[in-house]
């Protein structure tokens, strides 16, 4: 089964945003044991050694999981975070934007597509470029109203929102008709990781993906 088909199976995404990789293993194994089996790995671009650190979460996920699993990249806004996440064995890449060399890039390397926009001209744009899949960002939960507006004439377009998902509002996310809905702090935080809350992040994850699991 492609990326693309899988983000679509198992409709969820659990984000490893901050996580340090010394966490990584025990996080990610709470987060599979509730359900989870896409991994979103992001970048943190103000930090000097991101690269490093995403590839060893990334690679330390696969080493666990191997194929049972999808692992991509997040917040990917430079070309050079792309080839890293790819180096490591991502496949997906998710921005916050829409940057044309980094969806030429992805797709040359086989990789998923999922770039941010936000207006109707940024997602047409977004789609034309190659996404597979549109990143709407940011949607808040009180931005419903905008997001049925702006998907009803780009019915045609994936999407996935991001931005106050959590298990009381995957519903609403769900019934417009998005692809998957992704979530990191209502998942898994560095705090959790530091107190060793890890069966708190395996019922979290285990709420998203029962949530979620009802439109797979």
């Amino acid at each position: 089964m492609n990326t693309v088909d899988l983000i679509k199976k198992h409709r969820f995404i659990a984000i490893f945003r901050h996580i340090d990789p010394v966490y990584a293993a025990d996080a990610a194994q709470a987060v599979y044991d509730g359900g989870v089996r896409l991994f979103e790995i992001t970048f943190d671009p103000s930090k000097p050694n991101t690269i490093k650190e995403t590839q060893q979460i990334i690679k330390t996920i696969i080493g666990l999981f191997g194929d049972d699993v999808c692992v991509g990249a997040g917040t990917v806004i430079k070309q050079e975070f792309a080839e890293a996440a790819y180096e490591a064995g991502a496949r997906f890449i998710v921005s916050p934007c829409t940057n044309e060399g980094i969806i030429r890039y992805t797709k040359e390397h086989g990789m998923a597509s999922l770039p941010g926009a936000y207006t109707a001209s940024e997602i047409m744009r977004a789609y034309e470029l190659g996404a597979d899949i549109v990143k709407i960002f940011p949607i808040a939960p009180d931005q419903i109203g905008y997001l049925k507006n702006i998907i009803s004439p780009l019915s045609h377009i994936p999407f996935i929102p991001t931005g106050g998902i959590n298990p009381d509002t995957i519903d609403m996310f769900m019934e417009l008709g998005a692809a998957a809905v992704a979530a990191g702090a209502s998942v898994v935080t560095q705090q959790l990781c530091e107190s060793g809350e890890y069966e708190r992040i395996r019922e979290n994850a285990a709420r998203h993906t029962a949530a979620a699991a009802k439109y797979v």
